[in-house]
């Protein structure tokens, strides 16, 4: 990608300098005007005008810088607003053009990694120094990166149609409670080198209207991040799903390594990724959390995450309207 003609220094640079000058000639103008109208004063003394003409034409030409005056801050400040507004455009383009580019390395390093595992799983599965037990065992794990790399290319294909023309959800009444239960047991199945604790509080019969397949990826991309953002050799989550007369709230609490409220403010923009972007010490596209969020407004409900800092875990709650 290549680098901006015009970089968020320079921009600023330049608009600073605009300012000042505008400033300064505002300045030059009212020093200039206000001279001008003494002159005038001077001349028409010197013709002989008496005091009453002298006080008219101070008052007219007063009058007259006040109405020019007016005009000239009128312009400087729109000038200034423009300039202001085009050094943040410079900025925020910028900052896209920063997370695109460790988005597409972020994207090539998700699929180099399962790819080059499934190259060597059928390598092995295709040695005859491999046993056929040891084949039976390499089968599961060929299927688990295959489900990764599907799922990343449904978050960029989910992402792409967002884009373009917003969600296209199938709605229907579903069990929220169970959707939740079911996700929890495909967190409990996946392999994993550290041990994972979940305690749920999940009512039952919460019914909902909403698209099935969308919310699953939703409520198992908050338990994933829950594991995948934990440096504790045991991964604590809590989950808990309550309701009132008209909402239900699901809160997902883990023990992970929280969140400085800077990162709370921005988790949900697309290509955003805790920490830093260099040593990329966790995997993910950055894609995860921005699709919640707009599954969930597509829903016309609410998500929000909470945390005490970093190091403290996280907590995210989602709010939708029970169904009739």
């Amino acid at each position: 990608m290549t680098k901006p003609s015009i970089t968020p220094k320079t921009a600023l640079v330049l608009f600073i300098a605009l300012a000042t000058a505008g400033l300064a000639q505002a300045i030059w103008w009212t020093v200039f005007m206000a001279g001008l109208v003494n002159e005038k004063v001077q001349i028409a003394t010197n013709l002989g005008a008496d005091e009453d003409a002298i006080s008219a034409l101070q008052k007219q030409e007063i009058a007259r810088q006040v109405m020019v005056g007016l005009e000239g801050i009128f312009f400087l400040v729109v000038i200034i607003a423009g300039a202001w507004l085009i050094y943040r455009a410079l900025v925020k383009t910028n900052e896209l053009n920063y997370h695109q580019q460790n988005f597409l390395m972020a994207v090539t390093h998700e699929l180099k990694t399962p790819l080059a595992s499934i190259m060597i799983y059928i390598d092995s599965l295709a040695s005859p120094k491999i046993s056929e037990e040891r084949k039976l065992g390499i089968l599961p794990r060929i299927k688990s990166d295959a489900q990764r790399l599907e799922s990343l290319v449904e978050k960029i294909l989910e992402a792409g149609k967002f884009d373009r023309s917003g969600a296209n959800l199938h709605k229907e009444r579903i069990d929220f409670s169970k959707l939740v239960q079911l996700s929890i047991e495909r967190l409990k199945e996946n392999p994993s080198d550290r041990s994972i604790i979940v305690e749920s509080d999940i009512a039952s019969n919460v019914v909902i209207i909403g698209d099935n397949s969308a919310l699953t990826r939703t409520v198992e991309s908050l338990l994933d991040n829950a594991v995948r953002y934990n440096d504790k050799k045991t991964v604590k989550i809590n989950i808990s799903l309550q309701y009132n007369n008209d909402t239900m709230q699901l809160r997902i609490t883990d023990n992970g390594i929280g969140l400085s409220k800077k990162d709370q403010k921005r988790i949900f923009d697309r290509f955003y990724r805790v920490g830093s972007e260099l040593r990329r010490e966790r995997s993910g596209s950055g894609l995860g959390l921005f699709l919640c969020r707009e599954i969930i407004r597509a829903h016309d409900g609410t998500i929000k995450v909470k945390s005490e800092g970093v190091g403290n875990g996280s907590t995210f709650s989602i709010t939708l309207k029970i169904g009739n």
